[in-house]
């Protein structure tokens, strides 16, 4: 074949692809389709995992999810080195992913021991799986370290908050928030916002008392009255 010839078939097949791109886009691009829930799955494990073409996973049953780099082909029951590059990143909202439920999120601390990549999820179906850390109660009693978040819900603002466990009087300050969520102004324009906390007693709305609680100290907040018509 001449070259001349080879050109003109290479011209032929530019042709042919740029109108098989062009199909495949007024099929894709132009469509849309409402996002959806697939619940169920597959009896078969193999044909429910996604398939990652960073990972180099191919077939038309796809393979296991990778979330990272270092988990490409990772023997099984082993650990792999800590990652670099992380896979498969979402978001979970109402719009992408899904939200998370309130009464089904849990959190965990696990007692890691060997363990020293703890992006992995290889440990899942490793016989080395970390056991869950435990923690006494007040009731004197060990339990594991795993359970639902401890959210409320401002109808408000529509949001979500974690009640304080423990407050830090270097950090904490006391607010007032309007109905747009912004920090409100009083009459001298100034922000309703102050530290709880001040190393100035005269400044302070908290004191350590190192005398309180039978001699194991305590804070104690402080009562100011203004004088006047205040």
């Amino acid at each position: 074949m001449s070259l001349n010839a080879k050109v003109r078939e290479l011209e032929q097949k530019i042709v042919a692809l740029e109108a098989k791109i062009q199909d495949l886009s007024r099929n894709t691009e132009e469509s849309y389709k409402k996002p959806i829930t697939v619940g169920g799955g597959s009896q078969s494990q193999g044909k429910i995992g996604a398939i990652d073409f960073r990972s180099g996973r191919g077939g038309m049953n796809g393979g296991p999810i990778t979330w990272n780099e270092t988990e490409i082909d990772a023997p099984y029951g082993t650990q792999p080195p800590a990652p670099t590059i992380g896979y498969n990143k979402h978001a979970h909202s109402r719009f992408s992913g899904g939200a998370l439920i309130k009464d089904v999120i849990e959190i965990v601390e696990y007692e890691w021991g060997t363990i020293t990549n703890k992006h992995s999820q290889g440990f899942l179906k490793s016989t080395q799986q970390p056991q869950i850390a435990k923690e006494a109660n007040t009731a004197g009693k060990q339990v594991d370290k795993i359970g639902l978040l401890d959210l409320v819900f401002n109808a408000d603002t529509q949001t979500w908050g974690c009640p304080a466990y423990e407050i830090d009087v270097r950090k904490c300050y006391i607010v007032e928030r309007d109905e747009d969520g912004n920090i409100a102004l009083d009459a001298n324009g100034n922000e309703k916002k102050s530290p709880l906390f001040n190393d100035n007693e005269l400044f302070s709305s908290i004191i350590w008392d190192k005398d309180g609680r039978n001699g194991q100290g305590c804070w104690r907040f402080l009562s100011v009255y203004a004088s006047g018509d205040e």
